[in-house]
């Protein structure tokens, strides 16, 4: 009989607005498991338009998830000019 145990917490890094922190720390300890969304690039859908990754630290055991700006007009221009729906472009810009 093969039996699963799991607990379930959401802890997801708080980014207020767009103009909020640019990184946050999570602790990861050794002998648990994770699993890490670092979120979009490109295509966020948590109102925050700034490009999100993440980067695990085995050596001190945490994840930081980072914020970082990024040419949006640039990325709408090249929605456009690919012949992709304008609803691409314009959900760039509003974090959506």
């Amino acid at each position: 009989m093969c039996r699963a145990e799991h607990e379930w917490e959401e802890d997801r890094p708080q980014y207020a607005s767009a103009d909020g922190p640019v990184e946050a720390v999570f602790d990861v300890p050794v002998g648990t498991r994770h699993l890490i969304n670092p979120g979009s690039v490109g295509q966020p859908r948590d109102m925050d338009r700034r490009a999100a990754y993440a980067i695990y630290d085995d050596a001190v055991e945490q994840v930081t998830f980072y914020r970082v700006e990024y040419d949006v007009a640039g990325a709408q221009a090249a929605i456009r000019a690919g012949g992709l729906p304008e609803r691409l472009a314009a959900r760039l810009e509003m974090g959506r």
